[in-house]
C-alpha cells in the first residue's frame, strides 16, 4: 500500500513539472489564422464589379486585379469571373451572380506557392463565402480541418461545408414566379450541407440535392429575399449533362489557376505584377501572407460556367 501511495505521489510531481502545453495539447482549441489571405481575379469575362462592404466603393474588375474580403462580387448577365485564393481554392462565379466574400484569413507562409501544384493548403485558413444569388463552381484543395481550417459557402437556404472538393452551388430566385431554384452538387470529394434540415446532409461525389422553394423578393435594394416551405429532398445522381457542365467549369478553373503564383511578402522577396497591371509592389518586412504573381501573358482560355 505504501508503495502505491509513493508511486502516485511521484507521478503527480512529475506531471506538475511538465510544460503546460504538454499537458493540454490534446484538448487545446485550434487557433485562428493570423493574417489576411490574398485573392486574385485570374480571369474576368464581361462586366464584373467588386463592391466594398467597408466604404461602398465599386470597382470594375479585370484580369489580375486583387480582391479583398468584405467585398461583394457582382457578375452581369453573360459575364463570369474566376477567383484564385492563396490557400489553393478557386471558384468560378457564373453570370448574373452575387457572391459575398465575408472572410478569408490564412496563416503566413514562407515558401513560394504555385497554385496549380497544390494538393493541400500550405497552412490553416478560414474562408466564408455567401452566395446570395446565382451560381458558382468551386475547386478546393485538401484543407487542414484538424488544425482549424474551414471553407463554407452560405446561401439563403443553408451552408455548404467544403474540405477538399469540386462542387457546384446554385441559388436562382425568380420574383416573377415567386419560386427559387436551389442545388448543391458534388463532383469530387464530399460536401456537408447544413441549414433547414434536422441534421447535416452528406453529399458524396456524383450526387446532389435539388429543390425549388417559395420565394419572396427583398423589400429593400440589395436585399436577399426570403425562402419558405423549404424541404431538402434525398440526394440524387448527377445527370450526364450536369457532370459535363461542371467539368467544363472545372477545366477553366485549372487553366486559370495555372497562371497564378503567390510569393511571401517580406525579406528580399519582390512583389509581382498582375496581368491587368494591378499587381502588388515590391517586398517588405510586413506580416501579410503572400503577394500574387501573375505572368504577363494574356489569359485567353474558354469562358466559365454560365
Amino acid at each position: 500500500m505504501l508503495n502505491k501511495i509513493l508511486l502516485v505521489t511521484i507521478l503527480g510531481v512529475f506531471a506538475g513539472l511538465l510544460p503546460a502545453g504538454a499537458q493540454t495539447d490534446s484538448t487545446a482549441p485550434a487557433t485562428s489564422p493570423t493574417a489576411k489571405g490574398h485573392i486574385i481575379a485570374a480571369r474576368v469575362q464581361g462586366h464584373v464589379e467588386a463592391v466594398s462592404k467597408v466604404d461602398g466603393k465599386t470597382t470594375v474588375l479585370h484580369d489580375g486585379d486583387g480582391v479583398t474580403d468584405q467585398s461583394t462580387i457582382m457578375t452581369s448577365p453573360g459575364a463570369s469571373i474566376i477567383l484564385v485564393f492563396s490557400n489553393g481554392a478557386t471558384v468560378n462565379v457564373a453570370a448574373d451572380s452575387n457572391l459575398d466574400i465575408d472572410q478569408f484569413d490564412q496563416d503566413p507562409f514562407a515558401a513560394d506557392v504555385k497554385v496549380s501544384d497544390l494538393k493541400a493548403e500550405p497552412g490553416r485558413s478560414i474562408t466564408k463565402l455567401n452566395l446570395t444569388r446565382g451560381e458558382l463552381v468551386g475547386k478546393v484543395v485538401h484543407l487542414n480541418v484538424d488544425r482549424g481550417s474551414e471553407f463554407t459557402v452560405q446561401t439563403p437556404v443553408g451552408a455548404a461545408g467544403i474540405r477538399g472538393t469540386t462542387f457546384r452551388i446554385v441559388f436562382r430566385p425568380d420574383p416573377k414566379t415567386g419560386k427559387a431554384f436551389f442545388a448543391v452538387t458534388t463532383a469530387d470529394g464530399r460536401v456537408i450541407f447544413t441549414g433547414v434540415t434536422s441534421g447535416p446532409v452528406s453529399i458524396p461525389a456524383g450526387k446532389q440535392v435539388v429543390a425549388t422553394f417559395d420565394y419572396t423578393a427583398p423589400t429593400t435594394p440589395g436585399g436577399t429575399g426570403t425562402v419558405t416551405n423549404v424541404t431538402i429532398p434525398d440526394v440524387s445522381d448527377i445527370s450526364v449533362t450536369e457532370a459535363a457542365d461542371i467539368n467544363t467549369a472545372t477545366q477553366d478553373i485549372v487553366s486559370a489557376a495555372n497562371q497564378v503564383d503567390f510569393t511571401p511578402s517580406g525579406g528580399n522577396n519582390g512583389g509581382g505584377q498582375g496581368a491587368g497591371g494591378n499587381g502588388a509592389g515590391g517586398g517588405n518586412n510586413g506580416n501579410t501572407p503572400s503577394t500574387p504573381v501573375i505572368p504577363q501573358a494574356p489569359l485567353t482560355s474558354g469562358a466559365g460556367s454560365s
